[in-house]
């Protein structure tokens, strides 16, 4: 009977410290969510950004309210380097709209507004390959392709190398000796 006392007792104490261990570890990831949700609300009030693809999130949304266009697709970059795929086709999203606003707002002659324009139709497709029925983008992608079509018919910018028969060679086959 006093080995099973023993060994109960040493059941009982195990259970204890692990319940404590849970509790603990349970009560950080509580008060880390918590310092999540605080910086979410707020994002202004905060001068580091937690590490968290939300927190990120939430401050780049901030950043472009406040029409910092390049900080804020640093932390939507930050968001796409997390691997929580609920983040994202938002992120990706958000950094297509940075850029396409961009884009729109230059002179139509800009040499800028291609370049801008193209990553912006990129991140529009990345949102679309994780999420089809993400109907903002494929807009937005519409949108894009309407300011730099990708048909040669249809943009008239677009020169089309022309080969001249005088200076095009037809060849035959023909048996060259080699040395």
């Amino acid at each position: 009977m006093s080995n099973t006392l023993k060994l109960l007792r040493w059941v009982l104490l195990t259970i204890f410290v692990i319940s404590i261990i849970v509790v603990l570890v349970t009560s950080w990831q509580l008060w880390r969510q918590m310092q999540i949700e605080a910086f979410v609300t707020a994002p202004e009030e905060y001068e580091t950004v937690p590490e968290h693809p939300r927190a990120h999130f939430a401050q780049g949304n901030y950043l472009v309210n406040q029409q910092q266009n390049d900080a804020a697709l640093e932390q939507f970059t930050l968001v796409l380097g997390s691997q929580q795929t609920q983040w994202l086709p938002a992120a990706y999203f958000n950094r297509g709209n940075i850029n396409l606003r961009e884009a729109m707002e230059m002179d139509g002659n800009d040499p800028q507004m291609i370049p801008l324009v193209e990553l912006a139709k990129q991140d529009y497709r990345s949102a679309l390959k994780m999420q089809p029925e993400f109907w903002d983008a494929r807009y937005n992608l519409e949108v894009a392709l309407r300011l730099v079509p990708e048909d040669p018919e249809v943009d008239g910018n677009f020169k089309k190398q022309e080969i001249y028969s005088e200076r095009s060679i037809e060849t035959k086959a023909f048996k060259v000796d080699l040395p």
